[in-house]
């Protein structure tokens, strides 16, 4: 069993699909580092209990965030032993050939270590800067889907902020990233990683191109407004000027989508209800 790079994950009422990527992923070699947020629901309660030395599972009994559970599963594994953990969101897809590639990925460049936080892997398959027989580039802002966590830089920056509950997690590791002096890289070509299959986005026309969106309850955008304007606020006291520009632009982005979709769904419910 791979000890140096295990798998996170953060589970809240997971469908059977999940269920299965983990039973692969412990067929595959690897230690899963688990945290329930919903501990009523028992497949991953009873697929720990199946596996009790290949998944860590952890629980506090409620849901309790993603700051909480990402901060709790990454410093279990750092004093487990382990030197990095690979995180995935629980409907994020990713197969034998993703972990393949991500583990060869960072046993050849171990040397990421001494300056990166984490290296986010998707498939957004846009051009990397390649320098060295390395293509990566690095980014301010980056999601925690796929991010490829170095425990021991980590631990410096006192891991992830408890604070913020789902919102604005991945973006406040960013800054603290940053403001500790460490970078964070992405790779854009993972092969068999796929985010969007198991989402629930609609595709919608939005300024002649057709894009995924969807539309959060209300609850969740005014979560994501104030989890947004704390962020800024650090921003702002820690002299990063930069990040509240670009935190400020992606979260301005997010309300222009959320005013959308609910527009165009109003309208064609208008025109369903006259018949047009």
């Amino acid at each position: 069993m791979n000890s140096r790079l295990v798998l996170g994950i953060i589970t809240y009422k997971p469908g059977q699909n999940l269920i299965a990527r983990l039973g692969a992923a412990l067929l595959q070699g690897y230690r899963l580092y688990i945290f329930d947020n919903s501990p009523e629901d028992d497949g991953v309660r009873k697929l720990a209990g199946e596996n009790p030395a290949g998944i860590v599972y952890m629980t506090c009994g409620k849901n309790a965030g993603l700051g909480f559970a990402l901060a709790s599963i990454c410093a279990r594994a750092y004093y487990d032993g382990c030197q990095a953990l690979l995180f995935f969101d629980q409907d994020t897809v990713f197969t034998h050939d993703t972990l393949d590639f991500i583990r060869g990925f960072y046993e050849q460049h171990a040397e990421l270590q001494k300056e990166y936080s984490a290296v986010v892997f998707n498939s957004k398959n846009i051009p990397m800067v390649e320098e060295g027989g390395l293509a990566l580039n690095t980014v301010l802002l980056a999601v925690n889907s796929g991010s490829l966590y170095f425990l021991e830089n980590l631990k410096r920056l006192n891991w992830h902020n408890i604070n913020y509950f789902v919102d604005c997690v991945d973006y406040e590791f960013c800054l603290s990233t940053y403001n500790n002096g460490f970078k964070i890289g992405e790779y854009t070509k993972t092969p068999g990683f796929d985010h969007s299959a198991e989402q629930d986005d609609r595709m919608y026309k939005f300024f002649g191109a057709v894009r995924p969106m969807r539309a959060y309850p209300l609850s969740r955008v005014w979560d994501s407004i104030f989890a947004t304007l704390k962020l800024l606020v650090k921003s702002v006291a820690t002299g990063n000027y930069i990040f509240f520009y670009e935190i400020g632009k992606a979260t301005s982005k997010y309300l222009i989508v959320q005013v959308y979709v609910r527009i165009v769904s109003a309208l064609k419910f208008f025109k369903i209800a006259h018949g047009k």
